[in-house]
């Protein structure tokens, strides 16, 4: 004979306490005494209770649950990101469901499908690579809200954070040319994306600023690692005309980038300039310290709760793009360089 479930009626009468009570605590409701909500969740552990969320979702009409799924937590700026959406929407009192897709497009159609089946209102993803735009029409279908962050879709009309990535590498190529270096590399990222090709256009608007030639041959992408920036990096530097300067995608790159100089027996800030973008967590304590262009993790995070937030509450509201105005920190890596007399 199969064992009779539990319900709240019976917990209630367990605990000593209303229905009202059991449902408040198992809902973690802040208008309960934390002794009077931890009382009433042991005594539903002891009995064995399994809180229905999608079902109690469903009584009230609304979802408390965002999906936030990110295309590279591996990556220290995607994590901080997430760090910064995940504390926004659970001040808001929204249950937050993390995915990792590492780029992986089968792997993200899983993660969101499963968590449109758990009942998810609305939806944060900086999508993996090539995100097909039918994925909007889908999220439609299931009545999940959308929010890009990082990478839009192309072909999807659907509200958009991200930093000004142009006005980024503008400001970092701008630092190292007005200190007279000539021969710059712009390194990292995937060629022909938007995010690439945004940061590359700063890069090339602060040379036709300057009057100054672009170099093509020191314009490369690579892989987000480490590892692809520090063979590229061995690789620039091997050229009859290395650069003096590198303008990295991101602090990632940069990172790698460091570690090809060193291979080489040369230093950032002391051989080559280098720059890194998103100014992560850490990126003031390598050495040397790294000039990057501070995005604002923190600010585009409660940016893109903020965007969902306001996408749930008003679902006719017009579609946003919304740039959050970075800024470059500069430290030693990016020192002036003596240059050869005459």
């Amino acid at each position: 004979m199969s064992r009779r479930k539990v319900t709240i009626p019976d917990i209630a009468v367990a605990a000593g306490v209303s229905k009202s009570t059991v449902s408040l605590a198992m809902q973690n409701s802040a208008k309960l005494r934390p002794e009077t909500r931890k009382k009433v969740q042991r005594v539903a552990k002891r009995l064995g209770y399994v809180y229905n969320r999608a079902a109690a979702n469903l009584r009230r009409q609304s979802s408390d649950i965002i999906a936030m799924v990110i295309n590279d937590l591996t990556n220290p700026f995607f994590a901080e990101l997430a760090v910064g959406i995940e504390r926004a929407l659970t001040d808001a009192g929204y249950v937050v469901l993390l995915a990792n897709t590492s780029e992986d497009l089968n792997r993200q159609e899983k993660v969101i499908s499963t968590f449109g089946e758990q009942g998810a209102a609305g939806l944060i993803l900086c999508p993996a690579y090539e995100t097909p735009a039918g994925l909007a029409e889908d999220l439609r279908a299931r009545g999940m809200a959308l929010v890009t962050v990082m990478r839009s879709i192309d072909g999807v009309p659907c509200d958009f954070v991200a930093p000004d990535n142009p006005a980024g590498t503008r400001a970092a190529t701008d630092h190292l040319l007005g200190q007279g270096l000539r021969r710059l590399a712009f390194l990292g990222g995937r060629a022909g994306t938007r995010i690439y090709n945004e940061r590359l256009a700063g890069f090339l608007e602060a040379h036709k600023a300057a009057a100054l030639p672009v170099r093509q041959a020191l314009v490369r992408g690579c892989e987000l690692s480490r590892a692809a920036a520090s063979r590229a990096t061995e690789e620039l530097m091997a050229r009859s005309a290395p650069p003096e300067g590198i303008v990295c995608y991101s602090d990632v790159v940069a990172f790698g980038v460091y570690v090809g100089l060193d291979r080489m027996g040369l230093k950032a800030g002391r051989d080559v300039a280098v720059t890194g973008f998103d100014d992560v967590n850490g990126a003031g304590e390598v050495n040397p310290a790294l000039t990057s262009v501070r995005v604002f993790t923190d600010k585009l995070g409660a940016l893109a709760a903020e965007t969902l937030l306001r996408r749930l509450a008003d679902p006719e509201h017009p579609v946003a793009t919304s740039l959050i105005q970075p800024e470059l920190i500069v430290r030693e890596s990016s020192t002036p360089l003596p240059r050869p007399a005459g």
